[in-house]
């Protein structure tokens, strides 16, 4: 029987891909259905919304010369 790593793994390789197929065509669905989307979108971190309690730490940082 295979571990519940190998089964989320499994499910996260074929869903990633659909996932972001159904946002090229979102401007397809209802308000109701893009909105699920995007939740689901924000929750599996395929959406870059930045750091949403304050400043992106992702940022590029100027280095001092």
């Amino acid at each position: 029987m295979p571990s519940r790593r190998n089964i989320e793994q499994t499910y996260r390789t074929w869903s990633s891909p659909i996932l972001l197929e159904l946002k090229k065509r979102e401007h397809q669905m209802a308000p109701f259905e893009r909105q699920a989307l995007e939740n689901v979108l924000v929750e599996r971190r395929l959406l870059d919304i930045g750091n949403p309690k304050g400043n992106e730490r992702r940022a590029k940082t100027t280095t001092p010369d």
